[in-house]
């Protein structure tokens, strides 16, 4: 138990380091601090994953890469990034492969007003912000539509094996889903469209607790028995 408490409390202080530095600081100073949060995570998957895969750090090293080219200079390095977004999301998405059942997906979930809703809310977001800031990338149009293509593949599937409800902790990956919606929309706006120190420490804190939340399922994720599906479902 107290090396359970050691490592955790490692993570969180990592976190702590990066949120106070994002408040107190310039920007540019997350490129040296932001890239420990990674390192973190991948200290706690691999401390407590029994099945680990490589997948997993090479996630967290391409994100961490991700954010030293956007506190450099989110504009100069924007193809890169949309590059290496687009990377990370597809390392992602294989790490999930093997929680994916479609077949257990019940159409009535698909088709309610909650999904409807969010379906709509989602799509809006991203039309809105990405004719808010294409002004300032409108050279780059390839490199918005990767990240835009890559995070739509992500949330879905995220969406899917939450709705599928086979795993216990599925509600982990909809709240990450959910902060990477929110990261990539408001990084666009703070870097290209208007800069606020407020925003800076929101986008970290949501980014934290989002792949926080991604690794934290697979620490602690297991079938739901086979008796809660049946008893859920009849």
């Amino acid at each position: 138990m107290k090396t359970i408490n050691i490592t955790y409390l490692l993570t969180y202080f990592a976190f702590l380091i990066v949120i106070c530095v994002a408040i107190f600081f310039d920007k540019w100073v997350l490129v040296y601090v932001k890239p420990i949060v990674s390192l973190s995570l991948i200290v706690l998957y691999q401390r407590f994953v029994k099945k680990t895969s490589l997948l997993f750090p090479l996630s967290m090293l391409v994100i961490a890469a991700t954010d030293v080219f956007v506190y450099l200079d989110f504009t100069k390095y924007f193809s890169i990034i949309a590059i290496l977004i687009a990377l990370f999301y597809t390392l992602c998405l294989l790490l999930l492969k093997n929680f994916i059942s479609i077949q257990e997906i019940k159409l009535n979930k698909l088709i309610s007003p909650q999904v409807i809703v969010s379906v709509f809310l989602i799509g809006y977001l991203i039309f809105s912000i990405t004719r808010l800031v294409l002004p300032k990338i409108i050279n780059s149009i390839g490199s918005v539509i990767l990240i835009v293509v890559s995070l739509l593949l992500f949330v879905t599937v995220c969406f899917f094996i939450y709705v599928a409800n086979r795993y216990e902790k599925s509600i982990y990956l909809f709240i990450a889903s959910c902060c990477t919606l929110f990261v990539d929309a408001f990084l666009a706006i703070n870097e290209l469209y208007y800069y606020s120190r407020l925003f800076t420490t929101m986008i970290n804190i949501v980014e934290i607790a989002g792949l926080y939340f991604f690794t934290i399922f697979f620490v602690e994720t297991k079938l739901v028995k086979k008796e809660r599906l049946e008893d859920k479902y009849l």
